[in-house]
């Protein structure tokens, strides 16, 4: 990286040329918002360090801004003009519509021709203002779904939604509004006949030998995360009717299977089944790491490197186990910014996974069966060649069991809690867990030592 780029955006300004400014051109996005040509602000600092820092700052608050503004210009306006008086909204509405009307003084004649209209920002700019005047807001401003949806991500008070619910939340709402056969469903016109077919069309869905693909506890959970985005836009909007996803009488069913950890002779034989080296390979990270498949697939050779510890600088072999992209895929936009150095968990490697993983950066050639769908499957088939097995094998026993087998190790060997967890990844998907600076103190050294003692497999 140059040095121009490590400072764009960066200038000295001020009478003695001893202040960072930030300065860039607007970004188009944010013109409407905006209304400058150039962006130019103050970082109050002479310190270059402090300055990029600040910079950084103002750029992703634009990002976020930049996304989030697209399709929701409506209430941009509503909120910057909210707190203006009744005379100051007035006058700032005849000073907009009388430029509006130099700019476009041909709008609604009929030789107006192919002349343009005013921008739909405009136009949301001159209705948040009626609004507030005492207007009713326009159908085409009203929320839908998926807006209601990330508001309620927005607007959530701590603890937030993890990148789980989210995921749960995001699905809800793909499904609806499949089933209503359009992506942006308005919430005011959904009616309980809607949530009580979208229920019987979710019952109604069969694999190829008539067995229901959807569960109650699934459409439960569905009818659960609709409900929350109803009640949301009932409250931003203040209309008054029954919340349609309430009250549909679904049983959840009981005794509901969760993954349980492998015997440890089974899963041996599942790895003595794997051919080719580097197809084992999985199968030990996720016994030393408690990673999902995903995530063990997404190990390049350049993941695998040696950390130096901050209190004794000693060299420390690392991995670096991103999130499982194949669970970002219904994620918003907001949140695809996570999947950077900054999502890794940097992980000390246990003494007995070491030897593969050198052998794997040596080769360089990244995992024979790299898409989780396919390994998922090889591994099946491993699964059902088990020879006199210790536990009846069912869909309780998976690749994501071994995951069960890792936090019952940690738990057995006494390892603290908080570092299994940072090495597990509970909770913390899309923040940085690299031991030292982010973990109270935990070194690499002292980390290694604890991930030391899970067995061997």
């Amino acid at each position: 990286m140059t040095t121009h780029d490590l400072d764009k955006y960066i200038r000295l300004r001020g009478k003695n040329k001893d202040i960072y400014y930030f300065q860039m051109r607007t970004p188009k996005g944010l013109q409407f918002l905006v209304k400058k040509k150039m962006i130019l602000q103050s970082l109050g600092t002479s310190d270059i360090k402090i300055a990029r820092r600040k910079r950084d700052e103002i750029l992703s608050q634009m990002k976020h801004l930049e996304e989030t503004a697209v399709g929701d210009e409506f209430n941009f306006f509503h909120d910057k003009y909210a707190n203006l008086s009744k005379e100051e909204l007035y006058w700032a509405r005849e000073k907009l519509s009388n430029e509006l009307s130099s700019k476009y003084p041909w709008a609604g004649h009929r030789e107006q021709g192919d002349l343009p209209d005013p921008t739909k920002e405009e136009i949301a700019e001159i209705d948040a203002m009626n609004v507030l005047l005492g207007g009713k807001k326009p159908d085409n401003y009203k929320l839908t779904l998926k807006q209601a949806m990330k508001k309620c991500w927005e607007y959530k008070s701590e603890p937030v939604y993890s990148h789980k619910t989210k995921l749960s939340h995001a699905k809800s709402v793909e499904k609806f509004e499949l089933f209503m056969g359009k992506q942006d469903v308005q919430v005011d016109t959904i009616r309980r006949r809607n949530a009580r077919d979208f229920k019987k069309y979710l019952e109604d869905m069969k694999d190829k030998s008539g067995k229901r693909t959807v569960s109650n506890a699934t459409i439960q959970r569905h009818f659960s995360d609709l409900s929350v985005f109803w009640r949301f836009a009932r409250d931003d909007e203040e209309f008054d009717v029954q919340n349609p996803f309430e009250k549909h009488g679904i049983s959840k069913t009981t005794g509901q299977k969760s993954y349980l950890p492998w015997h440890i002779d089974d899963l041996r034989q599942i790895v003595e089944m794997m051919e080719h080296q580097f197809d084992k390979l999985p199968i030990y990270i996720a016994w030393y790491t408690g990673s999902r498949l995903g995530e063990c697939l997404s190990v390049r050779p350049e993941d695998i490197y040696e950390g130096t510890d901050e209190i004794t600088e000693e060299k420390i072999w690392v991995i670096a186990i991103k999130p499982d992209d194949d669970n970002r895929k219904y994620i918003s936009e907001e949140d695809k910014r996570a999947k950077n150095e900054n999502a890794r968990r940097i992980i000390p490697i246990h003494k007995d996974l070491l030897e593969p993983l050198k052998e794997f950066k040596k080769s360089n050639i990244g995992f024979p069966h790299g898409s989780p769908n396919v390994y998922s499957k090889l591994f099946a088939r491993k699964k059902k060649k088990i020879i006199n097995p210790h536990n009846e094998l069912s869909r309780q026993y998976s690749f994501h069991s071994i995951r069960s087998n890792a936090a019952t190790n940690f738990e057995r060997a006494g390892v603290p809690e908080g570092i299994a967890a940072r090495v597990i990844g509970h909770s913390t998907t899309g923040t940085t867990m690299s031991f030292g600076l982010y973990s109270d103190g935990v070194t690499y050294t002292k980390a290694l030592e604890e991930i030391n003692k899970l067995p061997t497999l």
